[in-house]
């Protein structure tokens, strides 16, 4: 079989922010983004509140040699929009200078929370868990495995 998966984070109204975040700090690429306007003029019954105009209704970056989805909308709309604790991004590399330049990057954020700070532990020559400004937890391994 032939597909992927692609992590998605739905971020209720700070995607745009988000991405924008990414691009600076982990040197993302944006592969496509669709603001919620575009979306308009595509399809004339997509509604929206005023002031949403550029609210993302899709997006897709590249991080690395990986992709991630950002947009706005919750997918389990049965419940109220919660970000988790339970999920994270990780990201890994063999070459320790390319995750502490990541971490270091980072943590120039003023809102980025050091959650555990960059060191050797049992299973990585250098392991950080950071929080992003928008909540999302980032865990940054420097890793040994081939995976």
């Amino acid at each position: 079989m032939n597909f992927e998966v692609i992590p998605f984070l739905s971020l209720n109204g700070e995607a745009a922010a988000a991405i924008a975040f990414y691009e600076q700090y982990l040197g993302a690429t944006v592969l496509f983004k669709k603001n919620y306007k575009e979306m308009r003029e595509m399809n004339p019954h997509f509604s929206y509140e005023e002031g949403q105009d550029e609210y993302i209704t899709h997006s897709v970056l590249e991080i690395g040699a990986n992709k991630l989805m950002v947009a706005e909308e919750a997918m389990d709309t049965s419940r109220p929009w919660q970000l988790g604790n339970s999920s994270s991004l990780c990201i890994q590399s063999k070459d320790k200078d390319v995750i502490t330049n990541l971490y270091d990057s980072l943590v120039q954020h003023e809102k980025v929370t050091v959650l555990v700070p960059l060191k050797k532990n049992t299973f990585s020559p250098g392991y950080a868990i950071v929080r992003d400004p928008f909540g999302i937890v980032i865990q940054l391994c420097v890793t040994v495995h081939d995976f």
